[in-house]
């Protein structure tokens, strides 16, 4: 085979240029420190890196979600820790209130403190984070509790109770068997009450408590007749005759209400209802039941929000309302009983009151714990999952440095024997092209 001139020159440049570019790619990696610079390099390496960083960058999203979720539970525990505070300090006034060293102005006092804990109440129940409300599910935009009074709206209810609903309630000596609505100052004139889907007779009383309406030779009307139910509607109570009501019974009590006033759940947060305001477009609502849930995995969701209609329920506020009612009534009560308006039976004490609340509160404080144990649960939960994503990052991180990083001691040295080769390459060149035919002419 005939070796020409030109043959020779495309070797050598073919040579010269393999080797600058195996310089260049070396140095592209000293440069960058990665081993590859686009797909065509590696394949292999370039396909591993894409999964790595996206699990990379998955569990990143993830420690964001887990931070977020963990803020959220915290304003929520914050506010559940108030809670409490809140209903231990009612807890102590109302010990304090039940001793008979006290008076009846050192009483209403107490009474004064407890007004004051239920405000509390309502912006404990009304918390947010970040411009969201915590306790009312996906309604985020809606406060839980009304923390001003409005009249803008009527709320029709519809509520079913069976006899384990009924409360005997006994005051002095007076007894009787209701049932208290969610809501006081209801809407008179708009009540049904049906016992067993057959409708029963209603007699609407006001200011029950007082009794300032009726006179002691009417007689006693803590139970009404048979077929006949006693409205209140200032207190929200329903009065029944135990004649009427069997085990099996069913009650559907139907009613309106249009003044809510400051402490007052919101009808839409709590209950099954309409708003009625504009009669030929009602707007029905259904209780908040609904869990928030953060992707804090893959097919790995946490609740992060506890529903606030679970935690301050109406009965809570009502046994305050209640409580604060019958002790700011009872100077004009005892006046009734002395000048004869009422019956001596209907004579109690304010220290009986005070050590039923007592029990009462109780109930919703251990109502209110196993709540903030659940949310304590989860919390925990969210402390191992968030461990787990800072783990497996790191892990991730690590196989994603393995397989795109280079190994700086290694390339240095790759380097410097490129170098050295190009470099001779160079030389080895030079000392080939200078005999030329030209020279041999000279």
């Amino acid at each position: 085979m005939r070796i020409t001139n030109n043959m020779m020159v495309n070797n050598m440049l073919l040579g010269l240029n393999r080797n600058t570019q195996r310089l260049n790619d070396i140095y592209m990696q000293m440069s960058t420190l990665k081993k590859i610079q686009k797909p065509s390099d590696d394949p292999i390496i370039a396909g591993r890196a894409l999964k790595f960083r996206t699990n990379v960058a998955e569990l990143g999203q993830y420690q964001d979600n887990v931070k977020q979720a963990r803020s959220w539970m915290e304003v929520t525990e914050q506010s559940l820790i108030n809670i409490r505070s809140v209903l231990d300090s009612m807890r102590e006034r109302c010990v304090q209130a039940s001793s008979d060293t006290l008076s009846t102005e050192e009483r209403k006092k107490v009474i004064e403190d407890l007004k004051q804990l239920k405000n509390q109440l309502v912006l404990e129940g009304n918390v947010s984070y970040a411009g969201r409300y915590s306790f009312t599910g996906f309604k985020t935009d809606t406060k839980l509790i009304y923390d001003k009074a409005d009249s803008t709206r009527t709320f029709e209810f519809e509520q079913e109770f069976t006899k384990e609903d009924l409360e005997t309630l006994k005051i002095g000596e007076s007894e009787f068997t209701r049932i208290r609505l969610p809501y006081g100052n209801i809407d008179g004139g708009a009540t049904t009450v049906e016992i067993d889907g057959a409708p029963i007779t209603i007699v609407e009383k006001n200011s029950y408590d007082t009794r300032t309406s009726i006179s002691v030779e009417d007689g006693p009307y803590d139970t009404p007749p048979s077929g006949q139910v006693y409205v209140i509607s200032d207190t929200g109570e329903i009065i029944f005759n135990p004649n009427d009501i069997s085990p099996t019974t069913d009650i559907k009590i139907t009613y309106q209400k249009t003044n809510f006033n400051i402490g007052d759940p919101r009808p839409e947060n709590y209950f099954d209802c309409k708003d009625i305001t504009d009669t030929a477009n009602p707007i029905e609502y259904s209780p908040s039941n609904d869990a928030m849930e953060y992707e804090v995995g893959t097919n790995t969701k946490i609740t992060v929000n506890t529903l606030g209609n679970k935690v301050l329920t109406p009965d809570l506020m009502q046994d305050i309302d209640e409580l604060i009612r019958y002790v700011e009534n009872y100077d004009q009560r005892m006046e009734e009983i002395e000048e004869g308006k009422r019956p001596k039976t209907d004579e109690f004490s304010l220290g009986s009151l005070f050590d039923n609340m007592i029990g009462k509160l109780d109930k919703h404080m251990s109502n209110l714990s196993t709540h903030h144990a659940d949310l304590g649960s989860r919390m925990k939960r969210l402390e191992f999952i968030e461990n787990r994503i800072s783990s497996d990052k790191v892990n991730f991180t690590e196989l994603m440095s393995s397989n795109e990083d280079v190994d700086i001691e290694e390339v240095y040295t790759q380097f410097s024997i490129q170098q050295a080769v190009y470099q001779s390459s160079l030389i080895a060149t030079s000392r080939i092209i200078q005999p030329t035919l030209v020279d041999f002419i000279k």
